[in-house]
């Protein structure tokens, strides 16, 4: 797709989630400017990959349920919007390579840790996938946080807002330490724990750890 097209697509949708849903992004400094990133997000609703790609300051590609591409026009749609499969039902090999391909490239790319929508707004146990993408890429990874989504109504009354969060990046050395001792697992792990800090709400793990004190 024509970059300064999309471009100014994303600024236009930017204005408007700003008026209309009070959308607030924090932690932009900690976008970089150029070079390969991979991006991990927290899953809540339909309206997130909408809300984090114009939060995001720059170009950015997305894996999306290949559910999505089952009709030529909805094909069409979702790659324009620089979106590619991903079959969610085990690792798609296709879509690692596509993601690892696009990184080589000094793209950055968007994942969903979780593989699906939390139903609650909890945040669920991660697939091991965005650690083999962190390992295999040897991009840093950029943890951020959305809220608000899921709460549309809400957001248009303002009882709430719109609101991405933008953390530190997790470094490729910090990765690999994490992989040496608990496999790609631990490093899912790692990447939901730095997304669930920035919501200031407990991760999987917290709660797993709660529900065995109790």
């Amino acid at each position: 797709m024509d970059e300064s097209f999309l471009h100014r697509a994303t600024f236009l949708a930017r204005r408007v989630f700003e008026t209309v849903f009070g959308l607030r992004v924090a932690g932009a400094r900690n976008i970089p400017k150029r070079g390969a990133v991979l991006l991990a997000c927290n899953h809540i609703s339909e309206w997130d990959p909408p809300v984090l790609g114009c939060s995001f300051n720059r170009t950015v590609h997305f894996m999306a349920k290949n559910e999505l591409f089952r009709s030529r026009l909805s094909s069409c749609f979702f790659f324009h919007l620089n979106a590619f499969p991903l079959d969610r039902r085990g690792i798609d090999r296709q879509a690692v390579r596509t993601c690892l391909y696009l990184l080589a490239r000094g793209r950055a790319v968007a994942v969903f840790p979780e593989g699906t929508r939390s139903r609650d707004g909890r945040q669920l146990q991660p697939k091991p996938g965005i650690g083999l993408l962190a390992v295999r890429s040897g991009v840093p990874v950029l943890p951020a946080h959305i809220s608000g989504t899921d709460r549309l109504l809400d957001s248009l009354l303002r009882r709430t807002r719109f609101r991405v969060t933008f953390g530190m990046m997790i470094l490729p050395s910090e990765v690999e330490e994490c992989r040496r001792s608990e496999g790609y697992a631990g490093v899912a792990r790692l990447v939901m724990k730095r997304i669930a800090d920035l919501g200031d709400e407990p991760g999987p793990e917290a709660r797993n750890a709660e529900r065995e004190l109790n």
